[in-house]
């Protein structure tokens, strides 16, 4: 199966899967090796469109954020966990919790970009101060590291900022925006409780 030739069908022309490719792709992720695999990025997203949060399905979907997973594959666990699924328990905002801190291992990058931004809009939608205090900690410590000139803070760095900017725009009903450069990031930044819950008495 084409994993990610199914998943630009279903963004694009409302595309569902047939039950024998439902049942190939289950089948796929269960497999031992399919954690360390860069095509299971797509085959995670898929799965999670597709089919409900249940047990079994969020069981099979954690495995996938496992320490030893393929970055790529394991931001997709994240994005579907937080993002698509939307799952806000205890148990999952301390997962978020625990890759926030982990985000300047470079090896993370792409489970950590997943990460911020699942965390800003589970953020706003649960009104969650540890994850308004995580991510208040992780944007001062990207901004000190910035000043070091390292291409993967900075990347982060405006990437933290686009989010914050972006969750806070969409919760406020104001116009979304994307940016991609230091000068755009860091007025977010020195504003940064305005995107935050401490900017809520």
């Amino acid at each position: 199966m084409d994993f990610s030739d199914i998943y630009q069908r279903m963004k694009f022309e409302a595309y569902e899967l047939s039950e024998e490719e439902r049942s190939q792709l289950t089948d796929y992720l269960k497999s031992p090796g399919s954690a360390y695999r860069l095509e299971s990025n797509a085959a995670i997203l898929v799965f999670c469109y597709s089919s409900e949060p249940m047990s079994e399905n969020v069981t099979l979907v954690r495995k996938f954020l496992a320490k030893d997973a393929v970055d790529y594959s394991r931001s997709a666990a994240v994005t579907g966990l937080y993002r698509v699924w939307k799952l806000g328990a205890t148990a999952d905002i301390d997962d978020l919790l625990s890759f926030l801190a982990l985000s300047l291992d470079e090896s993370r990058h792409d489970t950590s970009l997943a990460a911020i931004g699942c965390a800003f809009l589970l953020m706003h939608r649960l009104n969650d101060r540890r994850l308004s205090t995580a991510l208040m900690r992780l944007l001062e410590t990207l901004h000190d590291e910035v000043r070091r000139e390292n291409d993967f803070v900075v990347s982060l760095f405006i990437h933290a900022c686009c989010a914050a900017f972006d969750n806070w725009a969409q919760r406020n009903g104001q116009r979304r925006t994307h940016f991609d450069t230091i000068e755009d990031a860091l007025p977010v930044y020195w504003d940064r409780p305005k995107y935050l819950l401490e900017s809520i008495n």
